[in-house]
């Protein structure tokens, strides 16, 4: 009697454990592509706006003409616009 070190499963024991082993390193990859994504631009680790998003284009829009219109000062202008492009 030959016992290996497949703990007497045989064959379905080695098989098992190479599902187990690609299983494991597909999660490693899913992962560091997922984190990957997430840094990259857009991505929610992302803190950078972007002048050209429209979304930041209309805040900006309607921030510079309260400023020129007197509602707000510099100051204030000035706060609202880098917290704009912050997010």
């Amino acid at each position: 009697m030959m016992m290996g070190h497949d703990w007497g499963l045989g064959w379905g024991g080695m098989w098992f454990g190479w599902l187990l082993m690609i299983g494991f390193t597909a999660a490693v990859i899913v992962l560091i592509v997922w984190l990957i994504r997430l840094s990259a631009p857009g991505g929610r680790f992302n803190t950078g706006a972007s002048e050209s998003d429209p979304q930041v284009q209309s805040a900006l829009g309607i921030l510079q003409a309260r400023y020129a219109r007197g509602e707000i000062s510099k100051e204030e202008y000035l706060d609202v616009r880098a917290t704009l492009l912050r997010t």
